[in-house]
């Protein structure tokens, strides 16, 4: 996923203010350029690799002969190298096998229901859109009023799965309004707006 453009965020924005008038469940989209660094991994690769290069250096060395103090700055300098390359984001984050990305994206969208109260809710029918871009990790979690409410518990898939559509097709703004609006469908038919009904969140996006 790219980063969001300023016209992006208004047009999320405008949906979710949209949402809100629609329902008196609570709704709220969150949005982090990644759950993780990701150091380690790349760095453990940029290491086994100038292990590797050592050795294929080490069979030829009659052809280029070094002191040992040359070949082990040799060593450094290939490590420092290969770290730099390893920590491109596009790189490092290709580096992470997929289970783990979506682990950690899993686990931080999970941190963040719990960090903005999302279970505090008097009829417990909050819900949050999560995505993180870094591990292109899309997620929504519904708290348990509203997830007894649903004949279909799996509908949130659907509105995951056209989002992940939208931002293949380079539409990223786009899928977030889209998915924002699934979720206000799906809301909204189990608790339909009514002018007694608190708002306790601020109606923007979080990005974090």
């Amino acid at each position: 996923m790219t980063a969001l453009t300023d016209q992006q965020r208004e047009t999320i924005q405008a949906q979710i203010k949209a949402t809100e008038a629609r329902t008196s469940a609570e709704f709220v989209t969150v949005i982090a350029q990644s759950a993780e660094s990701y150091l380690f991994i790349p760095t453990l690769v940029a290491a086994v690799a100038t292990f590797l290069l050592s050795g294929v250096f080490l069979l030829f060395q009659s052809a280029l002969p070094l002191t040992m103090i040359e070949f082990y700055a040799g060593q450094v300098v290939v490590f420092a190298i290969l770290a730099l390359i390893c920590r491109i984001p596009e790189i490092r984050f290709a580096l992470v096998p997929k289970s783990i990305r979506h682990q950690r994206a899993s686990r931080l969208a999970r941190q963040m229901f719990l960090d903005l109260r999302l279970t505090e809710t008097e009829d417990r029918n909050a819900a949050l859109l999560f995505a993180a871009m870094g591990e292109r990790y899309v997620e929504i979690i519904a708290d348990v009023g509203l997830q007894q409410r649903l004949e279909d518990p799996e509908v949130w898939d659907g509105i995951v799965e056209r989002f992940v559509e939208d931002v293949r097709a380079g539409e990223v703004g786009e899928g977030f309004a889209h998915a924002v609006e699934g979720c206000a469908d799906v809301m909204a038919a189990h608790f339909p707006n009514r002018e007694d009904a608190p708002n306790r969140f601020l109606d923007k996006l979080i990005e974090i």
